[in-house]
C-alpha cells in the first residue's frame, strides 16, 4: 500500500514536471512568434514607410518632368513660331516704295496680247537684251521727291551693279528661292553683302521725280510680281 501511494506520488510529481515544461516550452514559443511578429511588423512598417516615401519622392519628379517636358514643348512652339515669323519676312510680299507712289507700268503675263507687246518693244528700242528674253514682267512704279525705297522682304545684298537703262540694279537674296531686284537711278544706299530687314531703305529717292523697275525671280525664273504682291493683300 504504501508503495502504490509513492508510486502515485512520483507519478504526479512527474506529470507536474512534464506539465511545467510544456508551459515554459509554449511560453518561450509565444514570446519568439511574438518577438517576430513585432519584427517583421516593425520591417513592414518601414519597408512601407521607405515604399510611401519612395513613392512621393518619383511622383515629386515625375510632375517636374512634366513640367519640363510641358516647358520645352512650349519653348519649341515659341521657337517655331517665331522661326515662321522669321521665315515669312523673307517673302518679298508687298509694294517695295513708301511715301508717293503711282503705277505707270503693269507687269504682262506672257499670254497677253502679242500685237500691242511688238508696238511696245518698237517704241522701247532701249529694252535690254535680258528684258527681251528673260523678264517678261517689268514692274515700273513712277516716285516723288521724299519717298524711299524699300526692301520687300528680309535677305542678303547678292549683287550692285550699274544698270543703262536705270542707272543701278540691287539684287536681294532672300534665301527662300525668291531674290528681289530693284532698279533705280539713284546710288544704292546699301552695299552688297549687307543684311537687310523688310522695310529698310535701298535708294532714297531726293530728285523731284523718278522711275523704279522691280522685278521678282523665284527659283532663277521671272515671276510676275502682282502675284505676291496679291498673295500679301
Amino acid at each position: 500500500m504504501k508503495k502504490d501511494v509513492e508510486n502515485n506520488k512520483k507519478s504526479g510529481n512527474l506529470l507536474m514536471y512534464w506539465l511545467l515544461m510544456m508551459s515554459m516550452i509554449f511560453f518561450a514559443v509565444t514570446v519568439i512568434i511574438f518577438v517576430g511578429f513585432v519584427k517583421i511588423k516593425k520591417e513592414f512598417e518601414t519597408l512601407r514607410d521607405t515604399s510611401f516615401a519612395q513613392s512621393s519622392e518619383y511622383e515629386t519628379e515625375i510632375s517636374n518632368l512634366q513640367q519640363k517636358v510641358a516647358l520645352l514643348a512650349e519653348r519649341v512652339s515659341i521657337d517655331n513660331e517665331y522661326k515662321s515669323i522669321e521665315e515669312a519676312k523673307k517673302n518679298p510680299f508687298g509694294i517695295p516704295v513708301s511715301g508717293q507712289a503711282t503705277i505707270v507700268s503693269e507687269p504682262k503675263d506672257e499670254e497677253g496680247d502679242t500685237e500691242n507687246e511688238n508696238q511696245n518693244n518698237d517704241q522701247n528700242s532701249e529694252t535690254s537684251f535680258e528684258d527681251d528674253l528673260m523678264n517678261p514682267y517689268t514692274l515700273e512704279i513712277s516716285l516723288v521727291r521724299g519717298s524711299k525705297i524699300i526692301a520687300a522682304g528680309n535677305g542678303i545684298v547678292d549683287e550692285i551693279s550699274e544698270d543703262d537703262l536705270y542707272g543701278y540694279i540691287v539684287k536681294i537674296n532672300h534665301q527662300n528661292g525668291y531674290v528681289s531686284i530693284y532698279r533705280y537711278n539713284e546710288e544704292p544706299k546699301v552695299s552688297k553683302g549687307d543684311e537687310v530687314l523688310k522695310g529698310q531703305m535701298i535708294f532714297e529717292v531726293t530728285k523731284n521725280k523718278g522711275t523704279l523697275a522691280y522685278h521678282i525671280l523665284y527659283e532663277n525664273t521671272y515671276i510676275n510680281p502682282f502675284d505676291v504682291i496679291e498673295i500679301s493683300g
